[in-house]
């Protein structure tokens, strides 16, 4: 699976790439990253800041429209970002590992941020995150850490936000892991084997109960679309 990002200490257009960039080389027009049902303003596609350009890196001055893509990766199930003594470090799963290609998540319609007025603003977002993290566990054992497979471990990983905030927080951008209805109330998921399908947001927490700060466990992985089991 693709990495989410080249980890850098402070990530910018000269030490970084996002997945996007990453895929740039191999389809060759940023367009196709912008869902036509998205008609609200974003970042340029080309460069708008001096930090976005580097000279004979033609892929640089995407480095800013490429965080604002309408489809956000499910990097921490399929590439989590483990921090170490040393910085983060990408762990990108094979998919092989991934128990029911056609039924896990890789990417879905995303949202930047949202107004006050619970309007989007600001494209999508390259990363989304999963409702649940940890499975449930019998009595007197340590729980499963989704992310890393870790056993009762907290162990610290990269993030954009710490779970589902609740949907009475308006302008939060982390409401639904930043997954958006872009289409009439349902948003459309592109599962690992590449299928597409197109879902109501309830149907992103089955199988597991959605608390703040991951404190919500996974009950029932069969249908928890996120994870690798």
């Amino acid at each position: 699976m693709p990495i989410n990002y080249q980890p850098a200490t402070t990530p910018n257009s000269r030490n970084d790439r996002t997945w996007v960039q990453m895929l740039l080389p191999y389809l060759r027009n940023f367009d196709v990253f912008r869902c036509p049902a998205d008609f609200g303003s974003r970042p340029l596609s080309d460069a708008t800041f001096d930090q976005d350009l580097v000279p004979g890196d033609t892929d640089s001055q995407y480095y800013t429209a490429s965080l604002h893509t309408d489809y956000g990766y499910n990097y921490q199930n399929l590439a989590p970002i483990l921090i170490g003594p040393n910085g983060g470090m990408a762990e990108p799963r094979q998919t092989t590992q991934v128990a029911e290609p056609s039924n896990t998540i890789a990417f879905l319609d995303s949202v930047w941020n949202r107004n006050d007025a619970g309007q989007p603003y600001g494209g999508g977002n390259w990363l989304v995150v999963p409702p649940c993290r940890y499975y449930e566990a019998p009595p007197g054992q340590p729980p499963v850490d989704s992310f890393t497979g870790s056993l009762g471990v907290r162990t610290q990983v990269y993030t954009t936000s710490f779970g589902w905030s609740s949907p009475n927080e308006v302008a939060a951008s982390n409401v639904y892991g930043g997954a958006w209805p872009w289409h009439n109330g349902r948003i459309n998921v592109v599962d690992v084997d590449g299928s597409l399908r197109s879902v109501q947001t309830p149907q992103l927490a089955a199988g597991c109960d959605v608390l703040g700060h991951w404190n919500g466990l996974i009950h029932d992985a069969d249908v928890y679309p996120w994870d690798l089991r």
